[in-house]
């Protein structure tokens, strides 16, 4: 169990690192919140039985994958900006 979290903790750190700078800092923060969640919940399934912590790693996996999808877009909507002088997000509250 304390491998998982070695392993896990540095991925998380980057998605949430790049998520918070490059696309939105309130959004990741709440995403920070939730994965720090289902990591509880999957140490807590994990001491019950082994089987009982797949919701808790499903949980946290989909948000890791959240944090990192948002930060991809977020930098590839600051290198569209600085490089093609195309912002995206500007775009799209301009039309919403």
């Amino acid at each position: 169990m304390r491998q998982n979290c070695v392993e896990f903790y540095p991925v998380f750190l980057v998605a949430f690192w790049m998520a918070g700078w490059y696309f939105n800092e309130v959004f990741a923060t709440f995403l920070g919140l939730v994965y720090i969640y289902a990591r509880h919940q999957y140490f807590c399934g994990y001491s019950e039985a082994a089987k009982n912590r797949i919701s808790g790693f499903r949980l946290s996996l989909g948000i890791l994958a959240a944090l990192t999808v948002l930060g991809s877009l977020g930098i590839a909507n600051s290198f569209l900006d600085e490089y093609l002088d195309l912002n995206i997000a500007k775009k799209l509250k301009w039309h919403l």
